[in-house]
């Protein structure tokens, strides 16, 4: 067995986990961010619809100049609401459902590799295969994770938390590229586990 091709292999599996995690926080952070903006742009709506309710319950129903006065306000109230609610939509124009989708693809993307990266690690420990079969495939799964890196979206640092704190990583804050054995394991199945 080749105990370099083996700890490189399983640095890249963990790459992977790791990964996978992140973006899954991306996409719910900007779920949580949509439903806000639609929370928020449902209760201007709302509150809109209902003071154009009163306007027109308040105006058939009375006549007086006190009424009057209440009406005009009621009015100007529900304007400023309705620019305050085309202002929001138009500030918070760009639709986030595309970028969500995207995160979704890269975490599921990374957790097929991930898939890959067990097998290969199960075949490089059985040392069963030709050495030069199996750096040849390490190559290609390290050219497909390098793949899914480039054409991925963003994360932000708070993602980055995130994931670490899903999956009980309490070493290095700032470095996601050290992984002790120990952190590896984790996310090993028994049998494969570093010893």
């Amino acid at each position: 067995m080749n105990q370099l091709l083996l700890s490189t292999t399983k640095h890249f599996f963990a790459q992977c986990v790791f990964m996978n995690s992140i973006h899954y926080k991306a996409y719910n952070r900007l779920q949580q961010r949509q439903n806000l903006y639609k929370n928020i742009t449902a209760w201007i709506s709302g509150s809109t619809l209902v003071l154009i309710i009163l306007q027109v319950v308040a105006f058939h129903a009375f006549t007086d100049s006190v009424l009057n006065t209440i009406l005009s306000v009621l009015s100007y109230v529900g304007l400023i609401l309705t620019a305050v609610s085309l202002l929001f939509t138009m500030f918070h124009k760009e639709d986030i459902s595309e970028i969500k989708v995207n995160h979704r693809l890269a975490a599921e993307t990374y957790k097929e590799l991930r898939d890959s990266y067990l097998i290969l690690i199960e075949e490089i420990a059985s040392n069963e295969n030709d050495l030069s079969e199996l750096r040849s495939s390490a190559r290609e799964h390290q050219k497909q994770y390098s793949s899914i890196g480039k054409y991925s979206p963003t994360t932000t640092y708070k993602d980055y938390q995130a994931a670490q704190n899903q999956l009980g990583l309490n070493g290095n804050s700032d470095e996601e590229f050290t992984w002790t054995d120990e952190e590896i394991n984790r996310f090993l199945p028994q049998r494969l586990k570093v010893s």
